[in-house]
């Protein structure tokens, strides 16, 4: 049976195995939440060579979306930052990673016909590796090394996340239907 409390005295096992878990997390929000706060900033400010706002307002017409693209670029590059910072120091977590899965969503929809790998940028494997990567930190919490760690999203992650997950999708829906 699936146990969706986390607490901090019981765990999957001993100390060690608890240790190893929390720790992996941390490890996983920490490239998670660089990675994307990253390619928030070159969607934002065009820092590390992107786009800016402009540039990827562009860059969105590009691939498919039809209406707003301006504001979607800001919706999205504050999505990244965000939900980017977020992940990385484990506060609201479920936000958090619930932006970054919302935003990385669409882009494996948009780029799924281009095929898996990255071809001229069709691909979607990279997006797919970052969706996966916000989906586990939103269904298995923050960790204990996370400023969430007396939190109800904390000690239920589960719960949490499957309510994250649900504003992600409904938020991916809304955004493919009002600017594709």
């Amino acid at each position: 049976m699936i146990s969706d409390v986390a607490d901090a005295d019981s765990g999957p096992g001993p100390a060690e195995t608890r240790g190893g878990i929390d720790l992996g997390l941390l490890v996983l929000r920490v490239v998670l939440g660089v990675t994307m706060g990253a390619h928030g900033l070159q969607h934002l400010f065009g820092a590390f060579g992107g786009p800016g706002v402009g540039g990827f307002a562009r860059a969105l017409g590009e691939l498919g979306y039809t209406s707003q693209t301006t504001l979607l670029s800001w919706i999205t590059g504050i999505s990244e930052v965000v939900g980017g910072a977020l992940v990385l120091v484990g506060l609201f977590t479920p936000i958090g990673a619930a932006a970054l899965l919302g935003v990385c969503a669409n882009i494996v929809y948009v780029k799924f016909g281009g095929g898996f790998f990255q071809k001229q940028g069709q691909g979607f494997e990279f997006e797919l590796l970052l969706a996966a990567a916000s989906l586990t930190v939103l269904l298995a919490g923050s960790g204990r090394i996370a400023l969430d760690v007396n939190t109800p999203w904390r000690k239920r992650p589960l719960s949490f996340g499957l309510i994250g997950l649900l504003l992600a999708a409904a938020a991916s829906v809304v955004v493919l239907v009002l600017c594709r």
